[in-house]
């Protein structure tokens, strides 16, 4: 199957990334930004998404927004997918660190992408936000995780899209090409809606990179 990655649009974090108080004043679970909101629908109306036949998207809200209108275009539901959120998960303070915070349940998400399927092991409840330790093999885990699962749902025949974070995208490249885990991984840098198509044998062989458009 085909992997196309695709990142978020911008956030409202990601435009206080430099400023002094960034740590009190970032969002656990930001939104995008009014330019994130309007690349993310010119993306959906230009870019090259013939063939894809199944839309994913992580549950962090920034995520959800951007999968919204690329549902709409491709009249494809979004299929959430729980482990597919950023490093770290939901907290407040620095990536990494200090509480725990709740993510979004299905009717909150919904309002920001109708056409947002919600995991059927998470009926009737809020996804838990993924709060974890920052350690690469449990990024690498999680990646790997990932990508089993969409290796068992889909067929060979299948173009799967998922819209997902920079670092997360940067941890599914690795696991697919088969990259050792260790605690200086090399970097695949995206831009906020830049894309990446990885080929997954079905058979769970490593698979290739076949472009990355930054």
């Amino acid at each position: 199957m085909k992997l196309l990655l695709i990142r978020h649009a911008q956030s409202q974090n990601n435009v206080i990334e430099d400023r002094p108080d960034y740590v009190q004043a970032r969002q656990p679970d930001p939104p995008l930004t009014a330019h994130g909101h309007a690349s993310a629908r010119q993306f959906a109306q230009d870019a090259d998404l013939g063939g894809v036949t199944h839309l994913y998207t992580s549950l962090m809200l920034r995520a959800v927004q951007t999968a919204a209108p690329i549902a709409a275009r491709l009249n494809l539901p979004a299929h959430g997918i729980e482990r597919a959120y950023e490093y770290g998960g939901l907290t407040t303070g620095p990536a990494g660190g200090f509480t725990p915070v709740t993510g979004g349940d299905h009717a909150s998400l919904s309002a920001h992408c109708p056409a947002l399927i919600w995991p059927a092991h998470l009926t009737g409840q809020p996804w838990d936000g993924g709060a974890e330790a920052w350690e690469e093999p449990l990024f690498h885990a999680r990646a790997t995780h990932v990508l089993t699962e969409l290796r068992t749902r889909h067929h060979a025949q299948d173009r799967v899209a998922l819209v997902t974070h920079h670092d997360f995208a940067g941890a599914l490249i690795r696991a697919a090409l088969g990259w050792p885990v260790t605690d200086t991984p090399p970097t695949f840098h995206l831009a906020h809606l830049g894309t990446a198509l990885l080929d997954l044998p079905a058979d769970g062989r490593v698979g290739g990179l076949e472009w990355l458009n930054r």
